[in-house]
């Protein structure tokens, strides 16, 4: 059987080249679909799961995020676990400024809450820092990073500064403000770069802040979202405290943006894509089932006499269907096979491989079931 397969084959080579050429091309667009679909799949994952989307509190027209002086309720309700945002938030972001004057000039002693929240200090940024205390950021004492040029000086030591409140000088200040006071702060490391800012842990900050103005306050809130797709619901919430910044606003109370704007396009444009290339595939396995129609067709044309003659010498039906078949599917099912293995998709390629199957089978089986005499007269 397979001798006769074979001796078929060469007989018509350019027949079998050119199933072999459509199979090939076909299974490696439907291959190519099916890899692309995962991939988009794969990466519509990642962003859901790995996409920080950030709130961030604003003044009430949005133009700025720090220097907003808040008041302790703002940074309560955001830390409230029963009424507020603390569920469905994490990596809170805290900054409190104060005015310094010290020995290396007049500058900003910054209290930050994390690494994170100032770029010099995070390394994703290509800043960095060295601290001597594990716990400089939760610390409440006087404690301060310098630059990393003048850290030699000050290491083990202290660096006297006076701190005012900043909106003392803008006059927003509070009528309990001190003019300034002069605080002694231990040098316990360095922050990447010069200048001549001192960076001090955030609830140091606050408290030296309350000492010179009587209340506790916050310049800037931001936070991500454990959950991106409740950002609707934390606005929800938010909207109890928060108002939603408008550049006509006079109101007193800060903004609240929730930055998913490009998270939500992201999404939008990978699922389009994964729904784009999922319309295509039926039309790819329709492709296939119709080259193998096609070419199983092509094969049979003409071969009426001969497969009546096969029939006559007492080549069952049966027999005679799976020889066709195998001629027309030997060297598809090796192309097939080739680039599912290349491609790293061998179900996608016994799918189409079916397909093409499926339509030569189509194509062949009247003929090669039809009884002797009536190939005969098709023939005649």
């Amino acid at each position: 059987m397979m001798t006769t397969v074979f001796k078929r084959m060469l007989r018509r080579p350019g027949l079998s080249l050119a199933g072999l050429v459509l199979a090939a091309a076909l299974c490696f667009i439907l291959c190519f679909l099916v890899r692309y679909r995962d991939l988009q799949a794969a990466q519509l994952e990642e962003i859901r799961n790995g996409y920080a989307v950030r709130g961030v509190v604003t003044d009430a027209r949005g133009t700025k995020s720090n220097n907003l002086c808040l008041n302790r309720m703002w940074l309560e309700f955001i830390l409230d676990e029963e009424k507020g945002l603390a569920p469905y938030i994490t990596d809170v972001r805290l900054i409190k400024n104060l005015e310094s004057q010290s020995e290396l000039g007049r500058a900003l002693a910054v209290g930050v809450s994390s690494p994170q929240t100032d770029k010099r200090l995070d390394v994703s940024l290509d800043g960095g820092y060295h601290c001597e205390r594990e716990d400089f950021f939760e610390t409440k004492d006087f404690c301060c990073l310098v630059p990393e040029t003048v850290y030699e000086k000050y290491a083990g030591g202290q660096i006297a500064c006076m701190l005012t409140n900043p909106y003392t000088s803008a006059g927003l200040g509070s009528v309990g403000d001190n003019n300034g006071m002069e605080f002694k702060l231990d040098v316990v490391g360095w922050y990447k770069g010069d200048g001549t800012d001192v960076i001090l842990p955030f609830p140091a900050a606050q408290r030296l802040g309350g000492r010179l103005t009587n209340t506790i306050s916050v310049d800037a809130i931001s936070f991500a979202l454990k959950d991106n797709s409740q950002a609707d619901l934390v606005r929800e919430i938010a909207a109890k405290e928060f108002i939603q910044p408008d550049p006509s606003s006079l109101s007193f109370r800060p903004g609240l943006t929730i930055q998913d704007r490009q998270y939500r396009a992201a999404l939008t444009e990978m699922e389009q894509n994964i729904r784009r290339t999922e319309r295509l595939l039926p039309v790819c396995a329709f492709l296939s089932l119709a080259a193998g129609f096609f070419m199983g067709f092509l094969s049979v044309r003409g071969e009426t006499k001969t497969y009546a003659l096969m029939r006559t010498l007492g080549v069952g039906a049966g027999r005679l269907t799976g020889m066709v078949l195998l001629e027309q599917l030997l060297l598809p099912a090796a192309g097939t096979l080739a680039i599912g293995l290349i491609m790293g998709q061998l179900l996608p390629a016994l799918v189409y491989f079916a397909c093409h199957a499926v339509g030569c089978l189509l194509a062949v089986l009247r003929p090669a079931l039809a009884a002797p005499t009536k190939l005969l007269r098709v023939q005649e």
